[in-house]
């Protein structure tokens, strides 16, 4: 059977970690809404970012770099270069939607400890700007620690850097939402599909500053 870029990229233990750990922060997010409360999204919010990017460096740290010369031989030949691609594409898209599944067991635990509509939708107007802060954090750290080949302790030393700073950042947002629940929600989703876009652009860089080659504009000097 022939294999897709990704599988043939990453290995079965890397693809193995991901797959637990995203059920482990599904469950853990379920579990902790209940015991924990709503704080359970800011914990979420900072320890997801630092665990897939700890992942991330044992498949495509350095992939942004010349100092890495493991790439060399995809990133010279053609073939190579839509290998690659399709191979990162993939990763970028895979780590958005385990990003999500954290989340979706805080879902889970509001549906099924549903207690008031006010609460409910609390909840997920937290999670409407949580989602996109931690995709933000992920990416921007995936783009600093692949473009500067950063050790594994640097590059969780940085994802750490910037969770605490768009937890920060969140904490300060709070305190300019409005009084009334229907100004909350408007300012709220239009914050999320600000932040959403993003998100987004910065997984569109993350992807072009790795999957490019040597010859481009965007590569080290």
């Amino acid at each position: 059977m022939k294999k897709t870029a990704y599988l043939a990229f990453t290995s079965f233990s890397y693809r193995l970690f991901c797959l637990l750990m995203t059920v482990a922060f599904l469950v853990g997010s379920l579990l902790a809404n209940v015991y924990v409360g709503k704080i359970a999204a800011i914990l979420l919010a900072t320890i997801m970012p630092v665990m897939y990017v700890f992942l991330d460096f044992f498949a495509f740290s350095g992939t942004s770099s010349r100092k890495q010369r493991t790439m060399n031989f995809l990133k010279s030949s053609y073939h190579g270069t839509a290998f690659f691609r399709s191979a990162l594409k993939t990763d970028i898209i895979l780590k958005n939607l385990f990003l999500l599944s954290g989340y979706l067991g805080f879902i889970i635990a509001e549906i099924i400890y549903y207690t008031d509509f006010k609460s409910f939708e609390e909840s997920m107007l937290m999670i409407l700007v949580y989602l996109p802060i931690t995709q933000i954090t992920t990416m921007l750290t995936l783009f600093i620690s692949r473009r500067l080949s950063l050790t594994l302790l640097a590059q969780v030393s940085v994802c750490y850097l910037c969770s605490m700073v768009s937890t920060l950042l969140f904490v300060i947002y709070s305190f300019l939402l409005p009084e009334e629940m229907n100004s909350v929600a408007t300012f709220v989703i239009i914050t999320f599909v600000v932040l959403e876009i993003i998100a987004i652009t910065l997984a569109v860089v993350v992807y072009k500053d790795c999957a490019k080659g040597y010859d481009s504009s965007f590569a080290d000097t």
